[in-house]
């Protein structure tokens, strides 16, 4: 189905959509095993399979409940930037407070709408593999951080428990969900609190006319 208005709407706002549960149990439970296998066994698997998006995950790849957002944010020539996984275990992280700003103009990172279009640059999207909670330390957000007109201020750029930002948000989802988001919207990793590990796939999608992971 495609993007619905209230879809629209939020993304727009937020720089961010989660939609819930757009994989079965059978295809989780078939990448799970994957990366699993990936890091304890890799010589388990075909050679084809010891990395995303080959093996199990790739049908995440073109998944249908991604390409019809992706469409509506990108346009239709959308090509895979960039792909990896996570199995992040109690007290890891992944990464500082980043992005957001004054890039509108940026080919890449920029984020507009014309003509009632949303042109969203390039668009990072999470496949959660396990349940998340608010707690758990999923990906955090500061929303509405892609359109901003003025530079990241400092005092909201800390995932200290004391200096965190009033703005930061994370979300709540059933394994299986994929979670959209604009480059450009200031996002960090922080520290993984549940005792079980976090499982997922990180995939980037942008125009085919842009390359940027190719330039790092």
């Amino acid at each position: 189905m495609p993007m619905t208005d209230e879809e629209r709407f939020r993304f727009d706002l937020t720089g961010f959509l989660v939609r819930p549960a757009i994989l079965t149990p059978d295809e989780i439970a078939a990448i799970i095993d994957q990366i699993d296998r990936m890091r304890r066994d890799p010589e388990s698997l075909p050679p084809e399979h010891r990395a995303v998006p080959g093996g199990p995950a790739g049908l995440l790849i073109d998944h249908p409940k991604v390409l019809e957002v992706l469409h509506e944010i990108i346009g239709p020539d959308v090509r895979l930037e960039n792909c990896f996984h996570v199995w992040r275990q109690k007290g890891q992280r992944h990464g500082e407070l980043h992005g957001g700003g004054p890039q509108q103009g940026d080919p890449i990172f920029g984020y507009r709408v014309n003509n009632g279009r949303i042109h969203a640059g390039m668009v990072r999207v999470v496949f959660e593999l396990t349940d998340i909670a608010k707690n758990d330390g999923a990906t955090h957000f500061i929303p509405g951080s892609h359109k901003a007109n003025f530079p990241m201020h400092p005092d909201h750029m800390s995932l200290e428990d004391d200096k965190r930002s009033e703005f930061l948000t994370s979300y709540e989802c059933p394994a299986g969900t994929a979670i959209f988001f604009t480059e450009n919207l200031c996002h960090a990793g922080p520290i993984w609190q549940r005792d079980t590990p976090r499982v997922g796939v990180l995939h980037a999608y942008a125009h085919l006319a842009t390359h940027w992971h190719r330039l790092t």
